[in-house]
């Protein structure tokens, strides 16, 4: 009897000890359970918005929106920025309308790709871009310190969130002055800001010779190493760099800069030499120019760099270069405050594409992301241009199939 009641015992306590401990065991296991879960999601996340390598790519085919068409009460025009949301297959495309025509915004899309051409682009949905303080941007007017010009954006699977570049505005007049500080914002794809990631020293505007050109900020960004960097690319050289790219000079050099997503700190920058300006312009103006419209991240260490030029007087044909950069051997310049003063050794780049080969009008692209797969097995790569609102321009958008 004393052997039975010491095993009872022994059983209640077992009993209560396996209450404790089960639940416990659960509790840990789902959250091994999400946690793997999570990095698996990450990687194929990571691995369906970039690919590893591009040996070249090929022109498939040319799609044409009606110019200037309308959405929800809104005129779709100068798409600056496209991204690919591979979950959902659809395309996210940001405007750089400063409010004049309609409020700033992104709209959704769905590309239909059919037998290696663009079939259909159907925009589904429009999101005004908000300020901190939770209102859209009103209308530009000049002397008023607030604009938005977005010129490029990139979806955040990971945290369903988007990022953005303004380009603010510097202008001078003999009646007023307009300063509007760029800035690189985190967003939700409900338009409701999120964060923004400080400036690094000498990349502000200022009413002086220094920091950041008229329209030339980051025109490019990309997302790489699993989402955990982010790299933006200035159009046109800083103040302090040196010249512009011109006709005859091509020895213009901007910066590509690498930040890291999560403490929102520039851990690094690259000097990038420009091409020339291609032809000579039959008209002396400020929008002589060439610089880099866009970069997409190829792996964790190359981007594809999109070099777009234009010259005054012309017949509106941009001329557009993809080249291929590897930053792993590159020169950090994050601590040389002027190119000028101080040479920097540039970035080795190859050529990928020149779209002149294509024998056709090529309007302002400024926008470039990789689809879906193709049916061979190919990434695709989707192009769009901005066409400034102007009834002289074309809606473009290109598609081209990556060799790997």
């Amino acid at each position: 009897m004393k052997f039975i009641n010491s095993f009872s015992i022994l059983l209640r306590k077992t009993y209560a000890d396996l209450k404790i401990l089960l639940p416990r065991f659960f509790i840990l296991s789902l959250a091994l359970i999400t946690v793997l879960s999570a990095c698996t999601a990450s990687r194929t996340l990571s691995r369906d918005s970039q690919i590893q390598s591009v040996s070249s790519i090929k022109f498939l085919n040319e799609y044409i929106l009606p110019l200037n068409d309308t959405f929800k009460n809104t005129i779709i025009g100068g798409l600056s920025g496209i991204d690919y949301d591979v979950k959902n297959n659809q395309y996210y495309l940001i405007s750089d309308d400063p409010s004049q025509f309609s409020p700033a915004r992104i709209y959704t899309a769905k590309i239909d790709i059919r037998n290696h051409k663009i079939d259909t682009i159907k925009f589904t949905d429009v999101t005004f871009i908000l300020r901190e303080a939770g209102a859209p941007y009103p209308k530009y007017q000049y002397g008023k310190n607030i604009k938005a010009d977005g010129e490029s954006l990139r979806y955040y699977p990971l945290k369903n969130t988007l990022v953005w570049s303004n380009e603010g505005e510097r202008l001078f007049r003999k009646t007023d002055t307009t300063l509007v500080q760029p800035a690189l914002t985190f967003i939700s794809i409900a338009g409701k800001f999120l964060d923004t990631v400080p400036l690094p020293p000498g990349f502000h505007i200022s009413k002086q010779d220094y920091g950041v050109r008229k329209n030339a900020f980051f025109e490019g960004l990309t997302y790489a190493d699993h989402y955990k960097t982010l790299y933006a690319s200035l159009e046109e050289p800083l103040y302090q760099d040196g010249e512009q790219s011109h006709f005859g000079y091509d020895k213009a050099l901007t910066r590509i800069l690498k930040f890291d997503v999560k403490s929102k700190r520039n851990t690094a920058q690259y000097a990038y030499n420009l091409d020339a300006l291609p032809i000579k312009p039959t008209v002396e103006s400020d929008w002589n120019i060439n610089g880099i419209s866009e970069i997409l991240a190829v792996n964790d260490h190359t981007l594809m760099v999109m070099e777009r030029a234009w010259a005054k007087g012309r017949d509106d044909h941009s001329f557009v270069k993809l080249y291929l950069v590897d930053l792993s051997q590159a020169e950090n310049v994050i601590h040389n405050p002027s190119f000028i003063k101080f040479p920097p050794k540039p970035l080795a780049k190859k050529l990928l594409f020149d779209f002149d080969t294509l024998k056709m009008h090529i309007d302002n692209i400024e926008g470039v992301t990789f689809g879906p797969k193709l049916p061979n097995g190919h990434q695709s790569l989707i192009f769009c241009v901005d066409n400034n609102f102007s009834k002289t321009q074309v809606q473009q958008f290109f598609l081209f199939e990556v060799m790997p």
